[in-house]
């Protein structure tokens, strides 16, 4: 118990856009009140599992993301537990409003023994694990998760997948390219009644099976041989 597994969303956005005239606030509904929403479900579900797993989890909502991670930051600097004895971090930031896919995109997850461990859950939930569709972005630095892995803790961002049900294939980067063009960091990333629940739901259930995989083995997660963020944890 005195062992942790760590979820975490940032629950906040950039305020008002001054220069916009007429609805200028942020609401950040994708990016990040779905990941939000993502944890709080995920919290439910580990409350009514009716046992408690080896390890404790922790549920941290995180502000200023978008300032440079400024709580994540905080975080893994003034920890409410101490930081060696948290052993993994499971980010959710932007789910996936479109609908279900047929695999997963979790960020750093060939960076350590995660990854063996969402292959499991993938493979037991008919999913594929695919690769960082767009690693030029360095996505793996610009989410909360990353704070935790320069303290040393194994952590993933829990993206979703880019394969479809019911689309072809390229239809998954091209709402990608829409929503980047058209609402990500904009007042105009707000709910749209058009949202496919069905693939939040998929992710946030394969996260909560990560979670509660790890918060119930013996073994704890490490980073692989070599790993940039191997040292950080010695």
């Amino acid at each position: 118990k005195n062992e942790y597994v760590v979820y975490s969303a940032h629950w906040d956005h950039l305020g008002v856009r001054p220069d916009q005239p007429g609805d200028n606030i942020y609401n950040g509904a994708v990016d990040n009140a779905t990941g939000v929403a993502g944890m709080i479900a995920i919290a439910n579900a580990f409350n009514a599992l009716g046992f408690k797993p080896r390890r404790s989890i922790l549920f941290i909502a995180t502000t200023a993301e978008e300032q440079g991670l400024l709580g994540a930051e905080y975080y893994a600097s003034h920890p409410l537990v101490p930081i060696q004895q948290t052993v993994a971090d499971i980010n959710l930031d932007s789910m996936n409003a479109l609908g279900v896919t047929t695999d997963i995109t979790p960020l750093g997850a060939e960076r350590s023994t995660l990854g063996k461990v969402i292959g499991e859950v993938a493979k037991e939930n008919n999913v594929t694990v695919s690769p960082d569709p767009r690693p030029e972005q360095g996505s793996f630095y610009r989410s909360d998760h990353f704070p935790f892995a320069k303290a040393g803790v194994p952590a993933v961002s829990f993206n979703p997948g880019v394969k479809f049900v019911g689309h072809p294939d390229k239809w998954g980067e091209e709402q990608f390219r829409d929503y980047n063009q058209h609402r990500y960091h904009q007042p105009s990333d707000e709910y749209n009644p058009n949202w496919n629940f069905g693939g939040m739901v998929q992710q946030a259930r394969l996260a909560f099976w990560l979670g509660l995989r790890v918060a119930s083995a013996t073994e704890t997660p490490q980073w692989n041989r070599g790993d940039e963020f191997e040292r950080a944890r010695l």
